[in-house]
């Protein structure tokens, strides 16, 4: 598969940037999340703000609702209740790879749009939503854009430029994160096809309740948890070191305190909402001196 990523080593080497069609020093590079207008010429991110190591596959990534610049809003965990698969690209507009790789992108996602949700998030703060509103009418797309302020995506997953291609489960877990653009429809296709329907079978969930002492720290066992969904709920009583562990389907469980033991009671929320990915919850109860 055809990748056009630049890399770190380039931004020493002015010869080969000059090879990739930059225009701008490399001395001039920086990286678009600073808080001055990032450099339209270059992908590239200066080895001194880069971070230490992106996140790999598997890592959990936290919900996040942004503005789109179309006057919406876009929130991960509510795109994952209706797709199979997240989509997140973080780029800028001034990242010519990242220009090149938006339209094959949005032809295949005109065909997946059922299965698959999609965010292109600017890491340039001068790309504000008129910039981004151009930009889009210049590439023909309809795809939903934001800005990536405030979601942690870029400091946590991209290490190495843009574009950067990050795709959530609906567990909530990395499936894939790559640098480097796509350059043709069918990549984006075989990409969906891989991570979608049958192809594509994220493990199952499991939430884990430590009921605990919050005195002296000792394990309170006995206690019953009910794990409901909108159809059904399944009980399951703390043992084993105070612990209450349900595993099932990816949902958004709706978790009640149902049941406390004798001589104890509840100091902690009685009910809750799990995510889409493995979870563990301290719930805490103290002597009731009964």
């Amino acid at each position: 598969m055809k990748r056009i990523c630049l890399i770190l080593a380039l931004i020493l080497l002015l010869g080969c940037l000059a090879a990739c069609g930059e225009s701008k020093p490399a001395a001039d590079a920086s990286k678009p999340r600073e808080t001055k207008a990032a450099p339209k010429e270059s992908t590239e991110l200066p080895p001194e703000t880069a971070p230490a190591s992106a996140k790999a596959k598997g890592e959990y990534v936290e919900d996040f609702t942004v503005k789109t610049i179309d006057g919406g809003t876009f929130t991960l965990s509510e795109a994952l209740k209706d797709h199979e698969i997240v989509l997140i690209n973080l780029f800028f507009s001034g990242c010519g790879p990242c220009g090149m790789e938006f339209p094959f992108m949005q032809e295949a996602w005109t065909e997946y749009s059922d299965r698959v949700a999609v965010i292109a998030l600017s890491v340039d703060p001068s790309d504000t939503d008129q910039v981004l509103l151009d930009y889009q009418k210049e590439l023909g797309l309809t795809l939903p854009m934001g800005h990536e302020e405030g979601t942690g995506l870029a400091d946590r997953f991209v290490s190495i430029g843009y574009p950067t291609t990050l795709l959530v489960d609906k567990n909530g877990r990395v499936a894939m994160l790559e640098c480097g653009a796509m350059s043709s429809k069918e990549e984006f296709v075989q990409m969906f096809e891989q991570y979608t329907g049958e192809n594509y079978n994220p493990k199952r969930c499991t939430y884990t309740v430590y009921c605990y002492d919050v005195d002296g720290g000792a394990d309170v066992n006995g206690v019953v948890v009910n794990f409901c969904t909108d159809t059904a709920c399944t009980p399951v009583t703390s043992a084993d070191q105070g612990t209450a562990v349900f595993t099932g389907a990816p949902e958004q469980y709706h978790v009640q305190i149902v049941k406390v033991p004798e001589g104890w009671k509840l100091v902690d929320e009685a009910e809750w909402t799990t995510h889409l990915y493995d979870e563990i919850f301290w719930i805490g109860f103290e002597a009731s001196g009964e």
